[in-house]
């Protein structure tokens, strides 16, 4: 077995050599055409010069058959490759003189596809894109004035369809909303969140009517339109359902009796209905009212330790005052991280800002709706901000990149703002002092290709300003 073995490794380095000489070849015989038709891929020559690229590509694939079927000589390979490249070139010009005659139906186009013509005004696009293509084609028969006239009527064609595309990206949801109202005949049962809905709807239309380009006014009153489309298909349906058997009505607020007693249970005390809520109410309303001047209270106290401490600080040494304000601080942050478990959320320290990274809270799929179940881990957060009070924060939301990016960013802001509000109604902040933002998926921190990784990536940021502190 052993006098066999260098002749086998004779054989495969023998075949290595073949195979590196073959690769050799093929480079230096395809390598200067491969880069010219990346230069062709990079200038949009596809687009701007469509059968000079075609011409050019079918050449080359053709010379690339036959030399791995090495049944044609290398004449006629490299015939293919010059004729791949005369088209290619012919491509280049063409594509240079498009970029300088159809300047404004190319950036027409560019931002008709940045506002997803094609998903969201697919009828349009593609009439603007055979017009387009008429204009590259007599670019390409060399009749310049055919070519200037499609050119201005594909910038028409491509700025309407950029404004339908707005139009309907914005306005969709809300008209498939409504429609889905109408079919759940919310007109008949719950007239006036129906009507709501549409009149929401107009002014959305009315906004972009007026500029077709004031998106944030828009999106705004469309989400409005959402929303109350939505609590019309649920209230119709709830009503209908209702309207069927007369003990529906007693089952109704039986279970609006239940919410109040879950509420009450969260004080200890037990409501009595015997004279309707009322009463109930009152009392908890009474004591909500008492756990906002604990808040307030504690807020105080708060502030006055930060004042000693201020009074603190000035009275030591410059050195040692730099020192004790970065213990004090990390103090801070450690006390930070002890209140929350690591299910709960990731406490960050960078620089000069604290990220409480709130991996326990999860949302309903599609929806900015915080659960009950997470009350206790927001009180958590509470905690936590009065630990560095009077500081700025901004409340960050995140989506994975699954799906389109336009309404991850805008569920993103929803979750986001659902938080700060939360924050705000129970910690009683100065709005100047909180904000919130939606990222979408502009920032991950994991991999989108698997569902860890996506999971991890839809998640709230809270983040602490810790400038002066």
């Amino acid at each position: 077995m052993k006098r066999f073995l260098p002749i086998f490794l004779i054989q495969l380095f023998f075949l290595s050599g073949v195979t590196f000489a073959q690769n050799q070849l093929r480079d230096n015989l395809f390598g200067d055409y491969e880069k010219l038709l990346d230069q062709l891929q990079n200038q949009d020559a596809s687009i701007l010069s469509p059968e000079n690229y075609k011409q050019a590509l079918e050449y080359y694939k053709q010379a690339s058959t036959d030399y791995e079927d090495k049944d044609e000589s290398l004449v006629d390979i490299k015939k293919n490759l010059l004729k791949s490249k005369e088209y290619a070139l012919k491509a280049l010009k063409i594509t240079a003189l498009a970029n300088d005659t159809l300047q404004n139906a190319i950036l027409a186009r560019d931002l008709a596809l940045k506002e997803n013509a094609p998903i969201f005004a697919p009828e349009k696009w593609e009439e603007a894109e055979d017009v387009f293509l008429d204009a590259t084609s007599n670019l390409e028969d060399d009749d310049l004035d055919d070519a200037l006239k499609y050119g201005a009527r594909a910038y028409d064609l491509y700025k309407r369809t950029q404004i339908a595309a707005i139009r309907n990206g914005i306005l969709g949801d809300a008209r498939s909303q409504l429609y889905l109202a109408e079919q759940a005949e919310a007109e008949k049962f719950c007239l006036n969140t129906f009507r709501s809905a549409q009149n929401l709807l107009a002014e959305a239309e009315q906004v972009l009517k007026r500029d077709p380009y004031a998106k944030d006014a828009a999106v705004e009153k469309a989400m409005q339109a959402s929303y109350q489309a939505r609590h019309a298909q649920y209230l119709a349906k709830t009503i209908k359902t209702l309207s069927g058997k007369k003990e529906n009505w007693e089952r109704l607020i039986l279970q609006f009796e239940e919410i109040i007693s879950t509420l009450g249970a969260q004080f200890h005390y037990e409501p009595k209905f015997d004279e309707g809520f009322d009463s109930s109410v009152s009392t908890l309303m009474g004591h909500i009212a008492d756990l906002k001047s604990e808040q307030k209270r504690l807020l105080a106290e708060n502030t006055k330790l930060e004042d000693e401490i201020s009074s603190l600080k000035e009275s030591e040494a410059a050195t040692s005052a730099t020192l004790q304000k970065k213990q004090i601080r990390e103090d801070k942050i450690a006390k930070i991280r002890s209140i929350f478990s690591k299910d709960e959320a990731e406490v960050i320290y960078q620089g000069t800002k604290i990220i409480i990274r709130l991996v326990g809270l999860q949302f309903p799929s599609g929806r900015a709706l915080i659960q009950p179940e997470y009350f206790s881990l927001l009180t958590k957060v509470q905690r936590a901000i009065r630990v560095f009070p009077n500081k700025y924060l901004m409340v960050e939301g995140h989506t994975d990149a699954t799906g389109n990016s336009f309404k991850n960013k805008t569920l993103s802001e929803q979750r986001a703002r659902a938080v700060a509000e939360y924050l705000i109604a129970n910690l009683e902040l100065n709005p100047e002092q909180i904000e919130y933002y939606g990222m979408g998926e502009q920032k991950p921190i994991a991999s989108n290709k698997t569902r860890e990784g996506r999971l991890r990536n839809r998640r709230i940021d809270i983040v602490i300003s810790l400038d002066d502190s």
